[in-house]
């Protein structure tokens, strides 16, 4: 039992060294949503935030992400790349603990990554890829050696490098290569999370997919092309009427998920389904993209619009009877375990003997506004069109944290459950221990306050696992435009507070059949 008190201390220690310093990540959101990306590197870099082995994956992605917003795409790639690596490693890890039934505190262990983000490391490192490709120059930059707590050690200037073709078409065909990883990884969830309401699919793995084979424009590329235009509007009916934003009926489709398979596409259609604005936007556009392939009128430029930034996880308790009633035990009488145990519980600080942990959530957030996006040339409006959403990031989010606290409950609890009564063991252990030297009173008063100590404890230790893939947005919208060569501004319109907002500027060649511009 000595024993066991001295591991639950260790993983006290463990954890509390582990976890997120809640004000630190609050101080770079707010860098992020003002685009300082600058100071939230060098924050980043530092120790403040995802400073533990476990949160490597973290600290790669945030690196990754802020090195993209700033246009930096060759260092972004380097951890976009060690991104990938290791949340595969890590996956598979996962799915061994799964299979040999791990019971563990999350917030302690190494950070796997939800679902949504371990898809969404292939579509940023396509957008590293992807740039690279367009700007055809490796930026200069200083390689930096730090240390744990993040100072410098030694700066080696990198030179900026021009690609000649060669080199450009590599980072085209590696943006088509992940792709295909992509959508291998987006089946594999479909198979694993059948009847389950969460993140399965992903309308960027689509439309951008488009963008890029019709980029590489081979017979068989165009082929890709049209045909992920045609997919697109199943990935809809199939997965985002899940979603708020795309269907009013949404509750009653999620509330019957598991059977709409068994069902015919007309009875969940009529039943299940009432398509908002949004979504038959979305579907018109493919069904436009289908119309228009290979005439004159096609589209070539493509603006994606990350906006915001998604939703943090917040603290959901749980608690329930730890399954001992409290009753009254006199001094005198024969204690056993049993009744020291209720002894315990009736007298600690708890008001209804209950074991309670934590679990993470993220509040539910419709990605429904009405935006618009505006392209304007020397300040007058080209094109004014729907700002199509393909990525209601918050929405998607909810709903995988929720569909993982469903499944994970039970196993949370079980093992609170063991460690309420490891520790009430080691306290019976300490009352047993002091009861012929010091009388029945002060051994109870003892053992119960040692219980009473470590089931604080428990609960710092079942505290829920904050962690996340801070940068990621709110939302993503698309829409595309037939646009001469020349320079641009993008402007967005919300619908709701009437505001016309800069995105940024951007330049079509005269050379580009095709382009795809991405906005932060």
């Amino acid at each position: 039992m000595k024993k066991l008190n001295a591991l639950l201390v260790f993983s006290l220690v463990l954890l509390a060294g582990c976890s997120s310093n809640q004000k630190a990540i609050l101080k770079y959101r707010e860098m992020v949503q003002k685009k300082d990306y600058k100071s939230a590197l060098e924050m980043m870099k530092g120790d403040s935030i995802y400073k533990d082995e476990q949160s490597r994956l973290l600290k790669f992605l945030e690196l990754g992400t802020l090195h993209l917003y700033s246009g930096e795409y060759y260092q972004a790639l380097q951890y976009f790349d060690r991104a990938r690596d290791l949340s595969d490693k890590l996956f598979t890890v996962s799915i061994s603990k799964k299979i040999a039934g791990t019971i563990g505190n999350e917030a302690s262990d190494n950070y796997y990554g939800e679902g949504y983000e371990r898809s969404l490391i292939r579509y940023y490192t396509i957008l590293a890829h992807y740039n690279l490709y367009e700007k055809g120059v490796y930026e200069a930059y200083t390689d930096e050696e730090r240390d744990d707590k993040g100072k410098v050690l030694k700066s080696t200037p990198m030179p900026e490098v021009v690609l000649d073709d060669s080199k450009k078409r590599f980072h085209l065909t590696a943006a088509k290569s992940v792709l295909l990883e992509w959508n291998s990884i987006l089946e594999d969830m479909k198979k694993t999370t059948a009847g389950e309401v969460t993140y399965k699919d992903d309308l960027l793995a689509k439309f951008v997919g488009a963008v890029l084979h019709e980029k590489a424009d081979s017979t068989s590329d165009r082929q890709i092309a049209l045909n992920l235009y045609k997919e697109s509007k199943n990935t809809v009916f199939r997965y985002y009427n899940s979603y708020q934003s795309f269907n009013t009926k949404y509750a009653d489709f999620n509330k019957d998920y598991k059977k709409l398979s068994s069902l015919d596409t007309k009875a969940v259609q009529s039943g299940y389904v009432n398509s908002t604005p949004l979504s038959l936007a979305v579907t018109s556009y493919a069904d436009e993209q289908v119309k228009e392939w290979g005439t004159k009128d096609k589209d070539n430029v493509y603006l994606v619009w990350h906006e915001g930034t998604i939703s943090p996880k917040e603290i959901k308790k749980y608690d329930f009877p730890i399954g001992l009633t409290a009753v009254t035990v006199k001094s005198n009488e024969k204690m056993d375990f049993v009744g020291f145990a209720k002894q315990a519980l009736a007298i600690s600080d708890m008001a209804d003997p209950k074991v309670e942990f934590e679990m993470p959530v993220i509040p539910y957030r419709p990605n429904n506004e009405d935006f618009k996006m505006i392209v304007k040339k020397g300040g007058k409006t080209v094109f004014e069109k729907p700002a199509l959403l393909m990525d209601p990031l918050s929405e998607m989010a909810f709903y995988t944290l929720d569909s993982k606290a469903v499944s994970d409950l039970a196993k949370a609890g079980a093992r609170v459950v063991a460690k309420h009564l490891t520790a009430l063991g080691a306290s019976f252990a300490t009352y047993k221990g002091l009861k012929d030297k010091m009388g029945d009173g002060i051994a109870m008063l003892s053992g119960v306050g040692a219980y009473n100590l470590a089931a604080r404890g428990i609960a710092e230790s079942e505290k829920a696992d904050l962690r996340s893939w801070l940068t990621l947005p709110n939302q993503v919208r698309m829409n595309s435009f037939k646009l001469s060569p020349g320079e641009y501004e993008l402007y967005t319109f919300n619908g709701v507070t009437k505001a016309e907002t800069l995105v940024g500027r951007f330049n079509v060649a005269g050379d580009e059949k095709v382009a795809l511009k991405t906005f932060f």
